[in-house]
């Protein structure tokens, strides 16, 4: 009976272990959808850029301040940034999942748009200099 235990036990860690992993971190990103190298921090700070201005529509500058990472264990990948809105800068911490307005009030939201409009043209700088714009 004690073998049966052992083997149980044996398989609740490495099935701890498995969820663990699979929880946080690029080990866990490689696990779950079979990619050899996590994101870049490039892919990272345009999903973040896109994000926010699911958001605040209105944004017309992103600046990048650092490359960006997880913070902590089980943490979401997110970055300082400047982002420009109706010509005040607010700083922000932005993430594909993660959003926030530091010592600043909150940029005011844009108005609900109709069907047919298009968001303001976007100008992301990322933290290694390069720039894009998007429309």
């Amino acid at each position: 009976m004690s073998r049966v235990w052992t083997a149980v036990a044996g398989l609740a860690v490495a099935g701890a272990v498995l969820l663990g992993t699979t929880g946080c971190g690029d080990v866990g990103h490689r696990i779950l959808y079979g990619t050899l190298k996590p994101k870049s921090t490039h892919e990272y700070q345009r999903e973040s850029a896109l994000e926010f201005r699911t958001v605040w529509a209105n944004v017309e500058r992103i600046r990048f301040t650092e490359e960006g990472g997880k913070p902590g264990l089980g943490a979401s990948w997110r970055a300082n940034a400047v982002a420009t809105i109706e010509g005040r800068d607010y700083e922000v911490i932005i993430g594909p999942h993660a959003l926030a307005v530091l010592h600043t009030d909150p940029p005011p939201k844009t108005p609900t748009l109709p069907p047919t409009a298009s968001p303001v043209v976007l100008t992301v700088t990322y933290s290694d200099g390069s720039t894009e714009v998007i429309d």
